[in-house]
């Protein structure tokens, strides 16, 4: 039996004339075993790195056109435009064409290397930190490329041979066209191409449906609560208000045009700060200085689900300069962007019962038993009351925030408690429904990579 090293044989190092543990310990090699090796310099017809774009380059969304970047690219190869840079139309930049694969030359160790393939017919830009590559069409599919190239950054092999510094990591163009890729016949490539593009459309699909069903939380909410919008804001439902809360205050339209409040037409309507406590004082008192207890900086909160996605850990003795809080407070983003993109989440499962966290949080606890927080979390987060509040912005521009008194005067309506709870139970069947889309959507595409490895190692 041959001696094999993380599934290389002997035979195949000695071959390859390739020593070098780092090589091996990825298993580079491997990919070569059934199909012949060739590095992607044979199989291009032309490979270049984009330019960069400050500040004082970019354009707005009327007055230019999209620049890719990293954040463009997802962990599944796929390009998303939800955050977008924008660049003059006639800016000095190289542009994209249909079937171009873009590969992230730059990013940090673990995400260099996520690659996405170009199917549009805009002649988008690409930055410095994105290189275009075009394929000889004879000799490989330009998804091949896209499907090997993320296989290898998802099997840590641009990891492996990266260059690092300040905290970045990067794949140079001469580098990238050395790497040897298996390539089998046009046919084979086809058939794996296939078996991957129909596991991301079923994930895709799966997204969508997920995608639906949280967006239907928001109707869901209005109609349980009884509220009927005058209008709309982003294809968002907004509210109207009482000429009546106007005496003594301002009268101009300018300023009220952005005021809306969620006004049911069954149940009170109150002000936040007559049934919350906003930002409570917490002291800890009794906790020793050791005492470990919860952090929750701001990442840590998904804003797809509102909820708390990872928990660290820190002690009583540094909580100085953060935001205090205790089991099932609501922590609700002051700040732009966190605020309109929805990072708010219950803070539970604390340990020893409290925590701390970013300071751009706004803590909220019912002052009754009447009251659930996490019906108070699902009305804050209504997309209709996020962005009326993003309306409200003060500050320096990209230092914007929500400020107390704006959150104190937020209307909402205050139903029993036993609707609270049919409420609640609903939406979190939505969700756990979501949450549910989501992993088949990912189990179907990760099965799709085992089946494709397989064919492609053996």
């Amino acid at each position: 039996m041959k001696m094999k090293i993380n599934r290389v044989h002997i035979s195949d190092i000695i071959d390859a004339r390739r020593m070098d543990p780092i090589f091996f310990r990825y298993g580079t090699m491997q990919f070569g075993r059934y199909f012949r090796l060739e590095a992607i310099s044979t199989c291009i017809v032309d490979i270049q790195s984009g330019v960069g774009a400050g500040k004082k380059d970019q354009a707005d969304k009327n007055n230019g056109i999209i620049q890719i970047r990293p954040t463009n690219i997802d962990r599944n190869g796929m390009l998303i435009f939800d955050k977008n840079i924008y660049v003059p139309f006639d800016a000095a930049m190289p542009s994209l064409q249909k079937d171009d694969v873009l590969f992230n030359n730059t990013n940090s160790q673990e995400l260099v290397g996520k690659t996405a393939i170009y199917k549009g017919d805009i002649p988008y830009k690409f930055s410095n930190h994105i290189t275009r590559i075009r394929v000889n069409k004879e000799k490989i599919i330009p998804e091949f490329l896209w499907l090997i190239l993320n296989m290898y950054q998802q099997r840590e092999i641009f990891y492996a041979i990266c260059t690092n510094w300040n905290n970045q990591s990067g794949v140079g163009t001469e580098l990238l066209k050395s790497i040897k890729i298996p390539l089998p016949e046009m046919g084979i490539q086809q058939k794996l191409v296939d078996i991957y593009t129909a596991a991301q459309n079923a994930k895709l699909q799966k997204d969508k449906e997920a995608k639906e069903l949280l967006e239907s939380i928001d109707d869901y909410l209005l109609e349980a609560l009884s509220i009927n919008p005058s209008q709309e804001v982003s294809s968002a439902s907004v509210f109207t208000k009482k000429i009546s809360e106007m005496i003594g205050n301002r009268l101009d339209v300018s300023f009220y045009k952005d005021r809306f409040d969620m006004i049911s037409g069954i149940y009170p309507n109150k002000r936040l700060f007559s049934i919350v406590d906003i930002d409570p004082t917490i002291r800890f008192t009794g906790l020793a200085d050791d005492t470990p207890i919860s952090f929750i900086p701001m990442e840590c909160i998904d804003e797809t689900f509102g909820e708390v996605k990872e928990q660290r850990e820190t002690t009583i003795a540094k909580t100085k300069g953060y935001t205090k809080f205790e089991e099932n407070d609501l922590l609700w983003a002051k700040i732009t962007p966190c605020m309109q993109n929805g990072k708010s989440a219950i803070a539970r499962n604390l340990t020893n019962g409290v925590g701390c966290g970013s300071t751009e949080y706004y803590v909220i606890r019912p002052k009754t038993d009447d009251l659930i927080i996490d019906y108070v979390y699902l009305v804050l987060r209504h997309h209709a009351v996020l962005k009326a509040a993003q309306n409200s912005f003060g500050g320096s521009a990209g230092q914007q925030r929500v400020s107390s008194q704006y959150v104190k005067s937020i209307v909402i309506p205050h139903p029993p408690i036993d609707v609270q709870k049919s409420i609640i139970a609903t939406v979190i069947q939505k969700k756990e429904r979501a949450k549910q889309l989501q992993s088949e959507g990912s189990k179907v595409l990760e099965e799709a990579k085992a089946t494709i490895e397989k064919m492609i190692l053996g």
